[in-house]
């Protein structure tokens, strides 16, 4: 059942973010997941940050991204004012930055209070050298093909974090060929001498490396996924 406030496909990947590698803390809401960057772990508050996490690790368009990041102080701050802290730092492949903020809603510039805000998040971002952005639920809801998917892809990952994988990154890589696509479940025939979960964990250091595409925006992680060289 989806508590209040939550969509129900909100709460089925919650659901299925549980039953594979996340920690959810439920009284605090505190999500702890795994970066593919040596396995760090990242806590993050609420279902929103958490989704966050994963609509950012499957854009393709991203190289590389910051969760845990310190409040930032600005000349437009009041002394009511709290501290601001975004709750992502991303560079695209382009090398732009952008500074997120994750909520329910967009801030509103015909509010005042928003509009102070928004200025305030906008020369903060300026300061580390990117431009303001916010993701909404309704972003992350249109993104939900990406965001379970990428749950799924992540906890391919975490069964092996700590395994060496490079040779089997570079025999995945070699079986993917340059000028058409391959389907996961060819390529774990082609590579059936080795591990199923070495592969698949292979797969997504890949993926999240961008060195690999996938159609994982449109269809479901399966032995259907089609893969191709970026």
């Amino acid at each position: 059942m989806a508590t209040q406030g939550t969509s129900p496909a909100r709460a089925q990947r919650r659901r299925a973010a549980g039953n594979l590698s996340d920690n959810r803390d439920v009284r605090s809401g505190i999500w702890i997941v795994h970066a593919m960057d040596g396995g760090r772990r990242i806590p993050l508050l609420g279902d929103l940050r958490h989704e966050h996490f994963y609509f950012t690790e499957g854009d393709p368009r991203i190289d590389f991204a910051e969760y845990e990041l310190d409040p930032t102080i600005t000349t437009l701050d009041a002394v009511s004012d709290k501290p601001l802290r975004f709750d992502g730092v991303v560079v695209t492949l382009d090398g732009s930055r952008h500074c997120r903020r994750v909520a329910e809603r967009s801030l509103d510039h015909a509010n005042g209070r928003d509009a102070h805000l928004i200025e305030r998040y906008t020369v903060a971002a300026r300061r580390l050298g990117g431009t303001f952005e916010e993701v909404t639920a309704v972003q992350l809801d249109a993104a939900s093909v990406r965001v379970s998917n990428w749950i799924r892809v992540m906890g391919a990952y975490v069964r092996c974090r700590g395994r060496s994988l490079g040779v089997i990154e570079v025999l995945v890589a070699a079986h993917v060929p340059g000028a058409s696509t391959v389907t996961l479940g060819d390529l774990l025939n082609r590579l059936s001498d080795q591990p199923p979960a070495f592969v698949l964990a292979s797969v997504a250091k890949l993926l999240r490396r961008r060195a690999l595409c996938s159609d994982l925006d449109e269809r479901a992680w399966s032995r259907h996924t089609l893969l191709w060289r970026a």
